[in-house]
Formats: C-alpha cells, structure tokens, sequence
C-alpha cells in the first residue's frame, strides 16, 4: 500500500469486473437508508452497524465512486460518525433489533476498541478527499479529525510505544498493544501526518508522523527471532499458533504498509503457511479473513490470492451473512491487485 495514496476515479476506467461478487454494489447495497442512523452501514443483511467493519468496507470501494457516490455514500457516511461521536471522541456502535423493518429502534454498544475505530476513520477520510478534492469538508471537520486523532491514539500511547486498544478508563481492564490494531493505526497516523503536510499543517504533521515511527520501532518489538514471527500483542508473552490470532495478525504489517516491519514480512508470512495450512480454502474458520488474501495478492501469490476468493464466492452464495462489509472491502482489495489496479 502506497502511503496515503488514493487513485482518483477516471470516467474511462471500468467499474469493478461482474466476475465473482460485486463488493462495490454489495457494500453500496448495505447503506442504511432511514432513521437516526441513515448513512451509516450493516455489517450484512439485517444486521448490526459496527464503524470499524464499515470503514474497512468503504475504503476499498473509493476509487470506484465517482463524484455523486462518493458524496453519498462516503461523504455523509463521516458526516454521520463525526456528529455521532462520543464526548471523549471515541463511538459506539448500533445494535438493529428489528434489523432494517425499523431502523428508529436500536441500542448501543461499546466499540471493542477505541484506536482500530480512530485510525480506520482518519484513513477512510485521507482517500475521501483525495479522491473528491472537497476542502471545504477538510476545514470544516479536520480540528475533530486531530480530535479523534489525539484522544484515540496519541494519548492511549504506551509507555513501549505501541498504542494502548482502549481509552482510559476502559484500558484499566484492557490496555493490550495489538499486532493487528498497531498496523492499522500506523496507517491512518501515517495517511493522516500527510495530508496535514499537504494542506499547510507542517507542527501537526510532524507530531503524528513521529507518533507513526515510534509505533513502527516498537512493533519490530513483537517479532520473535526463536520463531520468526510476531507475537500477537505485548502482553502475549510467546506467539501463538491458533489461526486467529495467532497467525492471521502475521500480515497486518505487510497489508497496512508498516514499512519499517519489511524486513519481517517473509518470516512472518511462512509463518502462516506452516502453522495454518489450507486456509486460503476457508477449511480453517468459517470467517473468510479476506485479509490473508490481500496479503497474498500483494506477495504476488496469484493462485493463492484466487483460490481465497473462489472459497470466498462460494460462502458468499451460502451463507451470505458471514462475509461481512469489511470482508467484502478485503477481497475488493485483492481483486483490484489481482487485475493490477492501485490497492486502495
């Protein structure tokens, strides 16, 4: 992935091939049309709204929006999440007992983690307006965007460097450095430190770029020479060889471009391969984690990256609810590195 690097859409481009799902209709099609929540996204068919997931969705579709999409089903999509924030800028997810048969009924519940949600947000907006070019939504929201960004992740920085999964007081009772949550936040920190610099904001950049580094020195941390691999957070205390998370959180620093972490990339990767073999058959999970196959798809692993997809497709016809908007942004991804498309 390129650093904050968002293709502009081009008339001239086709949309997204019709072979294998259509992740941009399908997450299009999970846009909640009425009630508080209009804007904001299912997770699947008649299901609960989680902003993380949405974001991991919405990110994958941008350079296929054009100017009139990109306003509706990005634009008010961070609209909604911004006036929804919480008072210490974290969110809460939405709770649809009645799914989609009423949308005014709902319930809320606490995100399960503050700096995942942040970062994701921060990346999501850098592609939006590289894509829409729309600076007046920069000025108008970009002091909350600092906001989410100090609250979130500058302050739930750890004394090792690496950003605590939760806010105080939450991180009282959980305040592990995640592999998978650090790569993410590495990222949005990284995506937003550059268009700070682009629009003028030199201080603020610098201050969230170094915040990135430290994040990446303290993720080389967590590899583990005696067995080539990371370990899955720093309150682990070895790795681990369950698929989830043992070994999927393996390619989170390739996949979030932690360049500083490329040296590990390799080991990281076989680790997976020897420790969860077949999982590109979906033999492993019942969860698709579509990530593996973008990492794959980037190593340049076609016929892995495909034969994900493939196993992909077939869940998606059989039990449509388990490949989620977030799964659907994944394997968007991987289908537009298969067909040599920029990633993001």
């Amino acid at each position: 992935m390129s650093p904050s690097l968002a293709q502009t859409v081009d008339a001239c481009v086709p949309p997204p091939s019709a072979v294998g799902i259509n992740a941009v209709a399908e997450i299009k099609a999970l846009r909640i049309p009425t009630g508080p929540y209009a804007g904001a996204y299912e997770i699947a068919p008649n299901g609960l709204s989680n902003w993380y997931f949405t974001n991991l969705g919405l990110i994958s579709i941008v350079q296929y929006l054009d100017a009139t999409d990109l306003d509706k089903y990005i634009r008010t999509y961070l609209d909604l999440y911004i006036s929804k924030l919480e008072p210490d800028v974290s969110i809460k997810d939405v709770h649809f007992p009645f799914g989609r048969a009423n949308t005014s009924s709902f319930t809320l519940a606490m995100a399960d983690s503050d700096d995942s949600y942040a970062a994701t947000t921060l990346t999501l907006a850098v592609r939006y307006l590289r894509a829409s070019q729309n600076w007046a939504w920069w000025d108008k929201n970009k002091t909350r965007l600092k906001d989410m960004a100090y609250r979130n992740i500058a302050l739930a920085v750890k004394p090792n460097g690496l950003t605590s999964v939760f806010q105080a007081p939450r991180n009282q009772t959980n305040n592990a450095g995640y592999l998978m949550d650090n790569s993410e936040v590495y990222r949005g920190l990284r995506d937003f430190a550059a268009m700070l610099r682009e629009r003028g904001d030199a201080a603020d950049a610098a201050y969230y770029d170094l915040f990135a580094k430290n994040i990446a020195t303290a993720m080389t941390t967590l590899f583990s020479p005696a067995t080539n691999a990371f370990r899955m957070a720093d309150l682990s205390t070895q790795t681990e060889t369950s698929f989830y998370p043992g070994t999927t959180c393996q390619v989170f620093p390739q996949v979030f471009g932690v360049t500083e972490c490329a040296g590990y990339y390799d080991r990281a990767w076989n680790f997976l391969a020897v420790n969860s073999p077949g999982w590109e058959a979906g033999k492993l999970d019942p969860y698709p984690f579509a990530v593996l196959g973008l990492a794959a798809a980037k190593r340049g692993l076609t016929t892995v990256a495909k034969a994900q997809q493939a196993s992909i497709e077939k869940t998606f016809t059989a039990n449509r609810p388990m490949i989620t908007i977030n799964e659907l942004g994944f394997y968007q991804r991987t289908k537009s590195v298969l067909s040599g498309r920029t990633d993001v």
